[in-house]
């Protein structure tokens, strides 16, 4: 997939995997989005880029969660209690709306053949659902692929445990095998996260949709209902929230880390609903 650059004039031109030849100076159509000449350079560059960290990623990397750049080697690491692929799932809506259908073909294969849930060690609830039930989910409602939707339901009742609290806000760690939960060590006082478990609402709302089963509705929505009902200092969300008492362990306010995507998907969960969902 070469890029043809020349003198930095718009006469550039990309052979897409479908074998469609974009050409700059005409304007660029992807997806049935439509850019002019100008964002044309800047959209072919993000392909571009997306195309180079994706041949890399496959070359040093493929199965493992991330690719090293530096070593050049794979990476597992301990977030995603040891699920495997995690780069290739949160990939696989990028490739496809892109029109990488070589690189989306080569991803969906692996996920058939190759992605294991049947695991057994402690994966964050967050990182878990924003990668693997996020990317699972996306590529099902591009694609309508059927395995996507029985992988990411499956994979969606492995995190239920995780909200066996007093409260109902799950705590952030969860042995994906055995169903037991735990706060972060370095979490204060035992507390949950407000970027944490305010970050499963989207993901949650479409497990119920495409489960049938209202659980998962019913879980991110006691979220709500606790946050709706607790004292917020200066009208303000704390980022450490105990899940037993439902009390903010302290009044620590942050939008940007611990706190950042909660307010994200407020936004994002409020259009969801057609904007009928309440956002206090």
């Amino acid at each position: 997939m070469p890029l043809i650059l020349s003198d930095q004039k718009l006469s550039f031109c990309l052979a897409l995997s479908n074998s469609t030849t974009i050409e700059l100076c005409l304007g660029l159509e992807l997806c049935g989005f439509a850019f002019s000449p100008l964002t044309s350079l800047s959209a072919l560059f993000m392909l571009q880029m997306m195309k180079f960290a994706w041949d890399n990623y496959k070359r040093y990397a493929w199965g493992k969660n991330e690719l090293r750049p530096l070593t050049k080697n794979g990476h597992i690491g301990n977030m995603f209690g040891g699920l495997r692929g995690a780069s290739i799932i949160d990939s696989l809506d990028t490739l496809y709306i892109m029109g990488l259908m070589e690189e989306y073909n080569d991803a969906k294969e692996w996920v058939q053949t190759s992605l294991d849930l049947n695991s057994n060690g402690e994966a964050s609830l967050f990182e878990v659902n924003i990668r693997y039930v996020g990317g699972l989910l996306s590529a099902y409602y591009l694609t309508g692929e059927e395995f996507y939707k029985k992988k990411v339901v499956e994979l969606g009742e492995k995190l239920l445990p995780a909200f066996n609290t007093p409260t109902g806000i799950p705590r952030g760690v969860i042995n994906l095998g055995s169903g037991t939960s735990w706060s972060w060590g370095w979490a204060s006082a035992g507390s949950s996260i407000l970027a944490e478990f305010g970050t499963l609402h989207l993901e949650f709302v479409h497990l119920s949709e495409l489960s049938r089963n209202p659980i998962y509705t019913e879980k991110v929505m006691n979220i709500r209902k606790v946050l709706n009902k607790i004292e917020k200092p200066h009208g303000l969300y704390p980022n450490f929230l105990s899940p037993v008492s439902g009390n903010w362990v302290q009044h620590h306010v942050s939008i940007g880390g611990l706190g950042d995507s909660f307010y994200e998907y407020l936004i994002k969960s409020y259009l969801m609903s057609d904007k009928r969902l309440k956002l206090t």
